[in-house]
C-alpha cells in the first residue's frame, strides 16, 4: 500500500518538487477535453503532507486521506496509546490557566480553583482550615478577593502534571505536598525553582518516577526548610543526595518521619487572622458579592 501511495504522489512530478494534477471543474460548463500530449488546465500543488489543508479541490487530497486511513494501526496497543494521549491532552487543558481567568479571579484564587479541580486541597494565609472540593460544588468564591494569598497546596494522590505546577507560578506558596503523585518526575522537580523565593516545605514521598537526578535539582530551593522524600524506589542514593542538599542549604531538615502538618502551618501562618478574607471564603456564592457592595453603599448614604 505504501508503494501505491508513493506512486500516486509522483504522478506528473516536476523537477522543483511539485506535481501537476487535473483541475476539478466548478462551473456548470463542461470542461474542455485536453488535447493529446497536454495536461489540460493544470494546477500545481506541493507534495502531500500531514499539514496540507483539506480543501477537497483535488482528487489527490481525498486519495491520500483514504490511504492514510487504510495504513493506520488499529491494534489494541495502538488504540490504548491513542486513548492515553487524548486523556493527557484533557489533563493538560484542565490544569492550564488562561490569562482571562487570572485577571478575573487573581493568581492565587485561580490557582486554588485548579487545585480543587484535580482533587487537591488548599489553605490560605489567615484562614485556619482546609478548603477542598465536595462533590461537584466548589467552596471557593467566583470573584476576586483582595489580599488573598495561597499558602498551602496538597496534591496527595492526584494526577497533577507539570502544567498544573506551572499554574501555581506567581503565588506565595510556602508548603507543597506531592505525596503519591504518579506523574511527578525529575523534570517537575527541576522546575520547582519557580517557587524558590517562598517555598519552605516540600513532600515528594511516594513519587515513583523521581530519581536521584530530580532530588539533586532541589538545591535551587534556597529557602526550603523541610523536605520529605520517603518511599522513592528509583532513588538509590538518597543519603548522598541529602548530604549534597545539606551542603548547599545548612538550614534544611530532611524528614524521615511524618511531621504534623497542622503544627507546621500554625507556626508559619500569621498570628492574626484576616477577618475580611475569612468572611469571603466562608461565603463562596458569587451572588453575594453585589449584596455586599450594595450594603456598603447604603451605609455610606
Amino acid at each position: 500500500m505504501s508503494c501505491l501511495k508513493k506512486s500516486l504522489r509522483q504522478v506528473h512530478r516536476l523537477s522543483n518538487g511539485l506535481f501537476a494534477c487535473q483541475r476539478k471543474g466548478y462551473s456548470e460548463e463542461k470542461p474542455k477535453k485536453p488535447s493529446f500530449g497536454s495536461f489540460g488546465n493544470l494546477r500545481l500543488e506541493p507534495e502531500f503532507t500531514g499539514n496540507m489543508p483539506d480543501d477537497e479541490k483535488t482528487q489527490f487530497t481525498a486519495i491520500n486521506k483514504l490511504l492514510n486511513f487504510i495504513e493506520a494501526d488499529f491494534s489494541l496497543s495502538s488504540m490504548r496509546n491513542y486513548a492515553r494521549h487524548m486523556i493527557n491532552l484533557e489533563e493538560i487543558k484542565s490544569q492550564t490557566l488562561d490569562d482571562d481567568t487570572k485577571n478575573r479571579l487573581g493568581v492565587d484564587l485561580a490557582a486554588a480553583q485548579m487545585v480543587l479541580q484535580v482533587g487537591g486541597r488548599v489553605q490560605f494565609a489567615g484562614v485556619d482550615r482546609w478548603i477542598e472540593r465536595k462533590g461537584n460544588s466548589s467552596s471557593l468564591p467566583n470573584y476576586r478577593v483582595p489580599d488573598l494569598r495561597l499558602q498551602v497546596v496538597d496534591f496527595t494522590n492526584t494526577k497533577i502534571i507539570y502544567e498544573g505546577l506551572k499554574s501555581l507560578e506567581g503565588t506565595s506558596i510556602k508548603m507543597l505536598i506531592l505525596k503519591n503523585c504518579e506523574n511527578i518526575d525529575d523534570f517537575c522537580l527541576s522546575r520547582l525553582y519557580l517557587f524558590s523565593d517562598t517555598l519552605e516545605f516540600l513532600d515528594i514521598s511516594g513519587c515513583s518516577l523521581v530519581t536521584d537526578n530530580g532530588l539533586g535539582a532541589l538545591y535551587k530551593l534556597k529557602n526550603l526548610k523541610y523536605v520529605r522524600m520517603n518511599d522513592l524506589p528509583n532513588a538509590g542514593n538518597k543519603s548522598s543526595v541529602a548530604n549534597l542538599l545539606l551542603n548547599e542549604n545548612p538550614n534544611l531538615v530532611v524528614l524521615s518521619e511524618d511531621l504534623h502538618l497542622d503544627e507546621y502551618i500554625s507556626e508559619s501562618s500569621p498570628k492574626e487572622q484576616d477577618r475580611s478574607v475569612s468572611e469571603d471564603l466562608s461565603a463562596p456564592d458569587s451572588s453575594k458579592q453585589p449584596q455586599r457592595q450594595t450594603q456598603t453603599h447604603s451605609e455610606k448614604s
